[in-house]
């Protein structure tokens, strides 16, 4: 009986952690079907928009992909985020590899002394053959207006993606909230099952 005690009491704190599980349930055990059910309303709609979102989120990558693929000639088995990417400022990848050598050579500049100078070149070398996009990953979009198209494709899909994010840091705060307020402004009632009776009580 003991066991029945202890899961059938409901007492405020217990409710609060039933809540930040489930926001809301712990206001139904404490008999305010009200204000549950508005919490449990509140996680539903933030999880549909939220699966929603990554849902869309998914779409737009592979209709931007496939966008790359028809009118820039991309390499759809590249499954490096940073090659799409790259494909939103660069109409080639031509012109993004120079923007890579550039770089390799102000990561590793020139300098005076000849052994030193020998150790950045080849280190130079090696950062252009990790970071370049060449062969079956090369690009060439066949209009500017095509490549801001995609541009726009990707910012949507981003920010899907930040929506979802955001969603949730909305679920934990649901979650928070119904726990301190099932806990403060929640109703003290509790049932508590004994042996050979049920006793309802009021916690303060």
């Amino acid at each position: 009986m003991l066991f029945l005690y202890i899961l059938f009491s409901i007492t405020p704190a217990k409710a609060a952690f039933s809540s930040f599980v489930v926001p809301g349930s712990g206001d139904l055990l404490l008999g305010d079907k009200k204000r549950g059910l508005c919490f449990m309303a509140a996680e539903t709609a933030i999880w549909l928009t939220y699966f929603d979102s990554r849902k869309q989120e998914s779409k737009l990558d592979t209709r931007s992909k496939n966008f790359a693929a028809f009118y820039a000639s991309a390499n759809l088995n590249n499954g490096d985020k940073d090659y799409f990417d790259a494909m939103e400022n660069f109409l080639t990848n031509i012109d993004y590899n120079e923007t890579v050598k550039e770089y390799a050579r102000r990561l590793y500049p020139d300098t005076v002394d000849a052994t030193v100078m020998q150790d950045r070149i080849e280190r130079r070398r090696a950062y252009i053959e990790q970071n370049s996009y060449t062969g079956s990953d090369a690009w060439n979009w066949q209009a500017i207006e095509l490549e801001d198209d995609y541009r726009d494709i990707r910012k949507a899909m981003r920010k899907n993606g930040q929506k979802a994010t955001n969603l949730i840091g909305f679920a934990l705060a649901n979650r928070t909230i119904s726990l301190f307020v099932t806990y403060f402004f929640g109703k003290k009632v509790s049932v508590k099952v004994k042996e050979n009776e049920v006793e309802v009580g009021f916690n303060f």
